[in-house]
């Protein structure tokens, strides 16, 4: 079994990101280890990792198996695929075993064994709290290619399309784990966390006008996953989802996947309000990663 496990930050200014994670996020720290912070909002170790570092940057997009003959595998088929290396062991606190590799565009995927249920699930927090890590949108200059190692090494199965112009991609049983959408450049799009009802968007968006800050689009009802969503900018700038009600597969023999129009009722159900340019230009660029020696 496969899940999408977290997404890793490289951030200017920590202590600002970290108290945005905790006091906007609905985030708690779990760990610090040197200048990295490891966040999360459930009972497994971490669901945010956020690194010190010059500007704001993907360090790495991260993966969970639950089986130890499943990890093998999968390392087993980063070799095969001819992947480069970049590190391998215990990488973070919290978990077994982990191997990072480059996958096509600069991307660096982490998979990771045996990530510790550790932590409180509930605690207290002004802001409202996510219930878990949900998924993760990037974009690719080879949008073939990265849809290649997601599916062929990691395992993952294509759900939905959006013509040419993007694909969404599951882990388990909810509709997509990862998005991916063509571009001319590489990068994190967006991150997204799930929230308990839809309910909880007012909420949300309250606490964020408390903070200074809105929603960047949303409310409204995505076609594709039929889920609801809000987005908003993290403190680096980063678009962040709020999602509820995704959409579940839970016949994989039967389901197929489906071709949606490049049109504005696939991303927005109910017509307005449509993404704004700010929302369709986002992208947080890759970080450069040296193979570990």
């Amino acid at each position: 079994m496969l899940r999408v496990a977290h997404v890793g930050l490289r951030v200017p200014d920590l202590e600002r990101s970290v108290a945005h994670a905790e006091d906007v996020l609905g985030l708690r720290v779990s760990e610090r280890a040197g200048d990295v912070v490891y966040l999360t909002c459930n009972e497994r170790h971490h669901e945010l990792v956020l690194i010190a570092g010059e500007a704001v940057a993907c360090d790495h997009l991260a993966f969970e198996v639950l089986e130890r003959s499943a990890y093998e595998a999968t390392c087993e088929r980063v070799a095969a695929a001819g992947l480069e290396v970049i590190a391998r062991g215990p990488l973070e606190p919290g978990i077994a075993d982990a191997i990072r590799f480059a996958a096509p565009g600069g991307f660096v995927i982490e998979v990771l064994y045996g990530m510790a249920d550790d932590q409180p699930r509930r605690y207290a927090t002004a802001a409202p709290r996510p219930v878990k890590f949900e998924h993760i949108t990037v974009k690719s200059s080879d949008k073939p290619a990265l849809e290649s190692v997601l599916i062929d090494v990691l395992g993952l199965r294509m759900s939905d399309m959006a013509e040419d112009a993007a694909s969404w991609l599951r882990a388990g049983e909810e509709h997509h784990g990862v998005s991916v959408i063509a571009a001319d450049v590489d990068g994190l799009h967006h991150y997204a966390w799930t929230i308990d009802a839809f309910a909880t968007f007012a909420r949300i968006g309250d606490h964020l006008m408390e903070h200074g800050s809105t929603f960047l689009w949303g409310p409204g009802h995505h076609g594709i996953g039929d889920n609801y969503f809000c987005y908003a900018y993290d403190a680096d700038g980063v678009v962040v989802e709020y999602s509820a009600g995704m959409q579940r597969i839970e016949h994989e023999d039967t389901y197929q996947a489906r071709v949606w129009p490049d049109v504005p009722l696939t991303v927005n159900r109910w017509g307005n309000p449509p993404p704004p340019a700010a929302f369709q230009a986002a992208v947080t660029p890759l970080a450069l990663v040296e193979a570990t020696p």
